[in-house]
């Protein structure tokens, strides 16, 4: 996620979080497929694991899966559109891990993100579902 430093050692966020629950699944990207294996018994499909987004902002996102990732480490992330009818994922992105917590004996671990490399269409993608993550707090 995206921070910045002030003198006094705080931290402030540039972007704002949205918190949520939506079904997500996350790849190994594959600059890092080399480093980093799912073994298959982890795999739903095609080297592609079950996960659970938890937050959304313009500058990361942030989930739940059951298997460890290692930090810096690059990952494809689909989020599957909470309408099932539709077969588009809401978001299809790249990102880097910054922050892996374990959360519980599951083992299940709370993954945090920054976008990387993304195209001018992903970035579109980002800032509408933000704008409307926007509307959706305010009402």
């Amino acid at each position: 996620m995206a921070e910045k430093s002030l003198e006094d050692g705080v931290n402030i966020r540039k972007h704002r979080r949205h918190d949520l629950v939506l079904p997500a699944s996350i790849s190994i990207a594959p600059e890092h497929q080399s480093v980093v294996r799912f073994s298959q018994s982890v795999c739903v499909r095609d080297g592609w694991v079950p996960a659970t987004l938890t937050d959304f902002s313009p500058g990361g996102i942030g989930f739940v899966v059951e298997v460890y990732l290692p930090r810096k480490s690059l990952i494809r992330v689909r989020v599957s559109n909470p309408d099932e009818s539709v077969k588009e994922s809401v978001l299809d992105i790249k990102a880097r891990i910054m922050r892996v917590q374990m959360t519980d004996r599951r083992p299940a671990f709370l993954v945090g993100t920054v976008y990387a490399d993304l195209t001018t269409q992903q970035v579109s993608s980002i800032e509408t579902l933000a704008a409307f993550l926007d509307q959706s707090d305010a009402a």
